[in-house]
């Protein structure tokens, strides 16, 4: 009986992942399947990426969108792999639910043209930019 429930609770946090998180694109976030241009080379690196690249050059090349500028302008503030302490990535959004366990992904920020850009990625690649002022850190213990 206690292997059902167990069962149950495991698929539930996973639909639940699936349908309010990362499971499917939305304007927000991007996803592996689409086509990125030419891989971009940051301007500088204040970080070390712990990022592969396909996920890193696209959020970069996202973050130079949103700021009106080349992809050689921007400057990585930080590319981190990191252990996130539910579903939300560290930035959840009012009236969503999302899985409560740890979840494995990327913790990108980035600077161009005097604005701030903080991403958010999962391990697959989808990604998406938590607005200013709403992000909360990974818990210190569980960065990588």
């Amino acid at each position: 009986m206690r292997t059902l429930s167990i069962a149950v609770a495991v698929g539930v946090n996973l639909a639940l992942y699936i349908a309010c998180g990362f499971g499917s694109p939305n304007k927000s976030m991007g996803t592996l399947s689409e086509t990125s241009g030419s891989t971009p080379t940051p301007g500088s690196s204040r970080a070390k990426s712990q990022v592969p690249e396909t996920i890193l050059s696209r959020i970069v090349n996202e973050a130079a969108k949103l700021a009106d500028v080349s992809p050689q302008q921007v400057v990585l503030e930080r590319a981190q792999a990191v252990v996130w302490n539910d579903g939300s990535f560290g930035c959840p959004e009012p009236g969503m639910q999302y899985t409560q366990a740890l979840v494995n992904g990327y913790w990108v920020v980035i600077s161009a043209a005097g604005q701030t850009y903080d991403f958010r990625a999962s391990r697959d690649g989808s990604f998406r930019l938590c607005p200013q002022g709403h992000g909360r850190p990974p818990l210190p213990s569980h960065t990588q």
